[in-house]
């Protein structure tokens, strides 16, 4: 494009094709040549703009004609857009003699949006008088000087596809490029775009997927098992409370019996196969606070005190010299010291709720748990 041209072309039609010129202006700015081409040669432009539509960019107050005549001479190109209405336009038959006035007959370019050029019939003719005058078609191919219009309705192709080959040919033909080759490189640069995309789409697809599978949820059965010997003559775990720490997060429920196992619901599966700390109190056993790697399917494991069943401790009341005295305790011998305070410690195995007391011929019973408190007074 020479300097002294402000645009690349001036977009002359008639205002019942308003809308083709308004699409054909913004295609054609719109469109960025292959940058391969730009680096073979750096005299062509990447983009193709400004380009002149008199009833887009006509400023209010100035005269038509004088204003129309301006523009062609700061214009390269003269695109005509023809159709039966532009072949009858006084302003497009005056914009052609005139752009032809000024030594640019051979850069007009004539876009068809309708009709039929050289038709001879009014009302499929699309080429305005002013062109078919200045490119005259004569049954003689020796004295034929008829232009080739460009066709934005290509028989046989989609109205899209041959509106994008349509375009390139005018872009061919003002920037003196072979339309074949940027054809080729426009179908590279689509297929290209084609990969990208489809890259971009599997892409956006797996951090969806991904996305959807992090949101999910699973819930995580905590099944507990007692440890220590079973024995049937102490109450049974109830009313266990059990914490589970996932992060800032902690959940905590209350299971009712080691016979079904208790159910977190709507665990976030990225803690499945990771430490997590549990934590658990029952009455009667020992607490628990643990690391384990939580699975869907966790187990853990219950103690018993011990010492909740398990360590007598009771003051006998009533005998001047009660470290004398040989008191049985579930049938097991012991004495108590010079205050009375009676301690004794039985196996797990022998653990009750309550024990027999037996001192002589007396008889009472020390219930757990128990402690200095609890007394037993001792009747001689």
């Amino acid at each position: 494009m020479q300097p002294s041209y402000k645009y690349f072309a001036f977009i002359s039609f008639q205002s019942a094709d308003a809308r083709e010129a308004a699409r054909l202006q913004h295609t054609i700015e719109s469109y960025r040549l292959p940058a391969v081409l730009c680096r073979q040669d750096n005299t062509l432009p990447r983009c193709i703009k400004p380009l002149y539509c008199y009833l887009n960019d006509m400023h209010a107050g100035e005269e038509l004609m004088q204003e129309l005549k301006l523009r062609m001479e700061q214009s390269r190109y003269l695109i005509v857009v023809c159709s039966p209405h532009s072949a009858r336009s006084t302003y497009v038959n005056s914009g052609i003699d005139y752009f032809v006035s000024l030594g640019r007959r051979d850069s007009i370019i004539p876009v068809i949006v309708d009709g039929v050029p050289y038709s001879g019939n009014p009302e499929t003719e699309c080429f305005p008088e002013a062109l078919r005058r200045h490119f005259p078609k004569h049954a003689d191919p020796l004295q034929d000087h008829s232009i080739l219009g460009i066709n934005i309705h290509e028989p046989g192709v989609t109205r899209r596809k041959a509106y994008s080959r349509a375009m390139l040919m005018v872009v061919a033909r003002m920037l003196h490029l072979d339309f074949d080759g940027l054809l080729l490189r426009e179908k590279q640069r689509h297929r290209r775009r084609a990969i990208l995309w489809t890259c971009l789409g599997v892409l956006t697809a797996a951090a969806l997927c991904l996305t959807w599978y992090k949101a999910q949820t699973v819930d995580v059965a905590l099944q507990l098992e007692e440890a220590t010997p079973q024995n049937v003559s102490l109450p049974q775990a109830q009313d266990i409370r059990v914490s589970l720490y996932l992060e800032e997060e902690v959940k905590t429920d209350t299971l009712h019996s080691l016979v079904e196992p208790l159910l977190f619901r709507h665990i976030p599966p990225r803690f499945i196969g990771r430490q997590t700390r549990i934590t658990l109190t029952a009455d009667g056993y020992l607490p628990v606070d643990t690391i384990v790697v939580l699975q869907r399917q966790t187990t853990l494991s219950l103690l018993r005190d011990a010492e909740r069943y398990g360590q007598v401790q009771f003051r006998l009341y009533g005998a001047s010299h009660p470290e004398r005295l040989t008191l049985y305790v579930a049938d097991q011998p012991t004495h108590p010291d010079k205050e009375g305070i009676v301690r004794l410690t039985i196996p797990i195995a022998n653990q009750r709720p309550a024990y027999p007391v037996r001192i002589g011929n007396q008889t009472d019973s020390i219930y757990m748990p128990c402690g200095e408190s609890d007394i037993i007074v001792y009747n001689p």
